[in-house]
């Protein structure tokens, strides 16, 4: 019933908004939200990567439009880019209704699927994984660390990082031969957290199986630390806790939990707000005397790289051309092209992505070659099939994520491992290309492999002086 009623309203929504008639039609928005959230978390949990991927729905896709509402400063340099960006206008129409239209492909998906008999999540973790999660786990650390290293060396190692993320990973990007890390890095903490949830003696868990996993992957984390980089941190904090809970399903949420949350929501804030020019730290107390309008600032999702989404796509209906022609499926056969480097393939075409930028956004190119804007798949949707776009491309890849989320907790390693890390492909969903995601997804798939390889081709004596007590778990 809650998915039906959702539906309705999101219908509703979708004629209020195309007769502009905005409060009304943010109102059902939401309304239709609401119920496909509140249904996700009664059926699948808070600790399910579906779920949270419909929380990052709800922040990319209503932020900025809650944000307008209340009239809300959201400016700063975004009106340079967009006069009306705190205004109420034709694209935000268009915004909120390719949105909803997303929503109606996912609701519809849920209506079928999205059921407890159908889904068959497990409900308590019973059954011990093997003690070979825990080895696999330090391969893929070791691996990531070694990637990474690497990459670190031939980029300009401390002279890179001086210069800021964007230089940095712009640096590593256009080495030849460049070594991806973070899919190593992401797979050994879900394998770790897997058998880490398995381990009943403390003494064990924090002092004979934490350490050497934490020197394995201490190069990650001193690298992403340096440049400030706390997408691929929260990223692994996540993994960690899903991983960990894989075989329950959470459906009550206690007020530390909400505290928790609360917490690493302000601190990732910080972060950000540390990562500008001209911000100082002298202390705890002097930081948050001198800058806290722009934290309270910092705290609506508008205001961060939730709204970024939003103005790509915003911008893009404002200034695109009156005779533009939709690119019917061009930009998601990118892929194809995505794995052969640009020293092999000299004319290889920039892409959807940089293509927007370099129009749009020039002066992010001068930050290095990876900087991005933010972009948005409504808009990559909109710009192949009209309005058409996001129900379709929702329909597939929704489906897709249902599916593997139906497979979850089965002590199938492989399956598992993918469920974990969609949750980083689905985080980037809504503010990235499809070749972004669908490369992302094939690479996670190949050091998956990797790491499976390596550790079968290891002598087995490697191995020996890890002492696994399974009779202590």
């Amino acid at each position: 019933m809650r998915i039906l009623l959702s539906i309705a309203f999101c219908l509703l929504s979708i004629i209020i908004l195309a007769t502009q008639w905005y409060g009304f039609g943010l109102f059902f928005s939401l309304v239709s939200y609401g119920l496909v959230l509140y249904q996700t978390f009664r059926t699948v949990g808070v600790n399910s990567v579906l779920f949270l991927f419909m929380v990052l729905f709800g922040m990319y896709g209503y932020s900025v439009p809650i944000s307008v509402f209340f009239d809300a400063d959201i400016g700063w340099h975004r009106v340079a880019k967009l006069r009306s960006w705190q205004k109420v206008d034709d694209s935000l129409f268009s915004f909120l209704i390719s949105n909803q239209l997303a929503l109606l492909a996912t609701a519809i998906l849920f209506l079928f699927f999205v059921k407890k008999r159908v889904m068959k999540i497990p409900v308590n973790a019973t059954s011990k994984v093997n003690a070979n999660y825990y080895r696999f786990a330090l391969v893929a650390g070791i691996l990531s660390s070694l990637s990474e290293g690497l990459n670190f060396l031939r980029a300009g190692g401390f002279g890179a990082i001086s210069h800021g993320k964007a230089f940095y990973q712009g640096a590593v990007n256009d080495l030849a031969m460049n070594i991806p890390y973070e899919g190593f890095f992401y797979i050994s903490i879900a394998l770790f957290a897997q058998f880490f949830a398995t381990v009943q003696s403390k003494t064990d868990k924090y002092l004979t199986y934490l350490p050497p996993f934490l020197v394995s992957i201490v190069f990650i984390l001193f690298i992403n630390l340096a440049i400030g980089e706390r997408g691929t941190l929260l990223v692994a904090m996540v993994v960690f806790v899903l991983a960990y809970t894989i075989k329950r399903r959470i459906t009550k949420v206690g007020f530390s939990y909400i505290l928790l949350l609360s917490f690493v929501y302000v601190a990732f804030n910080v972060l950000t707000l540390l990562r500008e020019k001209n911000i100082e730290y002298k202390g705890f107390s002097k930081f948050f005397a001198s800058y806290d309008q722009k934290l309270y600032k910092l705290m609506n999702p508008a205001n961060s790289e939730f709204g970024s989404p939003a103005l790509n796509y915003r911008i893009f209906i404002t200034k695109k051309e009156e005779d533009y022609r939709y690119k019917i499926g061009k930009t998601y056969t990118e892929i194809t092209t995505a794995f052969i480097p640009r020293y092999v393939y000299p004319t290889k075409p920039i892409g959807i992505v940089f293509e927007f930028r370099d129009k749009y956004f020039a002066e992010r190119k001068e930050m290095g070659s990876t900087a991005g804007t933010g972009f948005s798949s409504l808009m990559e949707a909109y710009m192949n099939f009209w309005y058409f776009g996001p129900f379709v491309v929702y329909l597939v890849f929704m489906f897709f994520l249902i599916y593997m989320e139906s497979k979850r907790g089965r002590q199938k390693i492989f399956t598992d491992l993918l469920y974990l890390l969609l949750f980083n492909v689905f985080l980037i969903f809504s503010r990235s290309a499809s070749q972004y995601i669908l490369y992302t997804l094939f690479m996670y798939i190949g050091q998956i492999l990797v790491v499976t390889f390596v550790y079968k081709a290891l002598p087995k004596k490697v191995f020996n002086v890890l002492e696994i007590n399974d009779a202590k778990r």
